[in-house]
């Protein structure tokens, strides 16, 4: 892992470019010396911090003192002079194997002649890649300052790298992205492959984590792949991911110090748009409820409808859904719905109320049917039960209204729908138009003749210590209209032991199941006491 920094850094590898190859002798890190950032060079064991190179005298290089070394958490170790490699390596703690060591000749120069030779090296370095930096970063200020967005800064990064350039968003998928001319063929695949979050450095995984200390990690991908990855931090909050993707050791400093200054101008995006989406939801959460509780002329609703981007010459449907049993945040619901509305590219109002998440959603006045509503609440819960096994999501959906003032009576039935998805424990989401005998029992639901029905009808039944089993195999009759292979194919008995349970539910409550008025009244109880939540 690279610190992200804004200021210059120069890798291992780039200022000992200042000796000759053969000068340099490795005792371990070469493979990494080219991502080991270096930050100071010293001379003292005492002073070496994080992201120095320490110089030694080779008589001073004993176990205990590079062993010293290393506790300081110097990033990397030269020695000047020759020196005993094998009693380094065959000491108690290897741990030369994990770092950068490596021996230097001393020539005329010694110890102090070293220093300064790669002092200015180094300095020389972080000049050419301050100035780098300052026209990258100036660069990607103009995009940012004509409106071009995400999309504008993505292909600038990929022209100035020539790689493959991608943004993705908290969840992995790629929300502005361009690929090298070698990667074209193989990006699709590429980024479906990178969505998945075992292909995330361990480190970045923890948004929080990677956004107080953010940083480049470079990681191999297959087919002779690596990319530079980098969190987009907004607000010390991992928001999205930067990478740079080419073939393995064609990406440089350069390469990184783009993707470096490029995070920062996409954090400035993402948070300039996380500001908008804040924004346009407070205006649907006043929209909607202007609209619902019918404080707006018709006039001004029209005005404020049509500001807001919705057609008024279209059907809008209420959808509103909410959690059930340990869930996450509302919020997390609104933004599982906003996230499936930009997916399928609908016009919708989004937003949170009273523990619900309200969806107002367009669709075509020809349509009877809102299947866009339904299409979008399925597609809500599908995602959460994937990413939250544990929670449920109940939804209830109106039917379209064709003007603002009946948005409401919209919202109503919505409500009513959502209620008996939790009564019925309803996992897909529950259209009023389908609640069917639900609809007409809703209006009598607090008379008390529903549980006098229900008792005259059921209630030896309810009362047998079998109740839960022959409940529920006259739940499966009924939906099978009485078809005795099916019903005893669904339950996953012998057709025989399910007409011996019909025989014991007639002797036990007296019902003649040939007879239609007592199979409806039957059928009737059995949805009173789905609906009155009855044991």
């Amino acid at each position: 892992m690279e610190k992200l920094s804004t200021s210059a850094q120069t890798t291992l590898a780039s200022i000992l470019e200042a000796f000759p190859a053969e000068g340099c002798q490795w005792i371990s890190g070469e493979a990494s010396a080219g991502e080991t950032p270096i930050g100071w060079i010293s001379c003292e064991v005492s002073n070496a911090e994080s992201g120095d190179l320490l110089l030694l005298e080779a008589s001073e290089s004993d176990f205990q003192k590079v062993q010293s070394a290393l506790d300081g958490k110097a990033s990397a170790i030269g020695i000047i002079g020759s020196v005993d490699l094998d009693r380094l390596r065959a000491s108690e703690k290897p741990v030369f194997q994990l770092h950068n060591l490596f021996t230097l000749p001393p020539e005329s120069r010694g110890l102090r002649g070293v220093y300064q030779w790669l002092m200015r090296s180094m300095l020389s370095r972080q000049s050419l890649m301050l100035e780098r930096g300052a026209q990258i970063q100036t660069r990607l200020t103009q995009i940012a300052a004509h409106g071009e967005g995400l999309t504008g800064l993505v292909a600038a990064m990929r022209e100035m790298t020539q790689h493959g350039i991608l943004v993705q968003d908290k969840r992995l998928q790629p929300i502005a992205s361009s690929p090298s001319v070698s990667l074209r063929a193989v990006w699709d695949d590429l980024l479906e492959q990178l969505a998945d979050f075992s292909t995330l450095p361990e480190m970045l995984r923890d948004r929080r984590q990677a956004g107080e200390s953010p940083s480049l990690a470079t990681e191999a991908l297959p087919g002779g792949l690596e990319r530079v990855v980098v969190p987009i931090v907004v607000d010390d909050m991992a928001r999205g991911y930067l990478s740079a993707i080419a073939l393995t050791g064609e990406l440089d400093p350069t390469d990184r110090l783009v993707i470096g200054q490029g995070a920062l101008m996409c954090a400035v995006e993402m948070a300039r748009a996380k500001a908008v989406r804040e924004t346009e939801k407070r205006l649907h959460g006043d929209l909607l409820s202007a609209l619902l509780h019918q404080t707006l002329t018709a006039r001004d609703a029209r005005l404020w409808a049509q500001n807001m981007g919705l057609d008024l010459g279209q059907q809008h449907t209420a959808l509103r859904l909410a959690w059930e049993g340990p869930a996450p945040s509302l919020r997390r619901l609104e933004t599982l719905v906003n996230g499936e509305v930009a997916r399928a590219g609908l016009r919708t109002i989004v937003s949170s109320i009273s523990g619900e998440v309200i969806c107002i959603c367009e669709s075509p006045r020809e349509a009877g049917r809102p299947s866009a509503a339904i299409d979008l609440a399925q597609a809500v819960i599908d995602l959460a039960a994937k990413e939250f096994p544990g929670a449920g999501i109940r939804c209830g959906i109106g039917t379209p209204a064709g003007d603002l003032g009946a948005w409401q009576l919209s919202f109503r039935q919505a409500g009513q729908a959502l209620d008996m998805a939790r009564r019925l424990g309803e996992r897909k989401p529950l259209y009023y138009m389908e609640l069917s005998v639900y609809r007409l029992l809703l209006q009598f639901e607090d008379h008390p003749d529903l549980k006098v029905f229900l008792q005259e009808t059921l209630g030896p039944i309810l009362s047998h210590e079998n109740a839960d089993e022959l409940l529920d195999t006259l739940e499966e009759y009924f939906a099978h209209n009485g078809n005795l292979s099916q019903t005893a194919e669904t339950l996953f008995i012998h057709r025989n032991t399910l007409t011996y349970r019909l025989e014991r539910i007639a002797a036990i409550s007296l019902l003649d199941l040939d007879n239609p008025d007592t199979r409806l009244a039957a059928q009737l109880a059995l949805r009173i006491r789905r609906m009155l939540g009855s044991d």
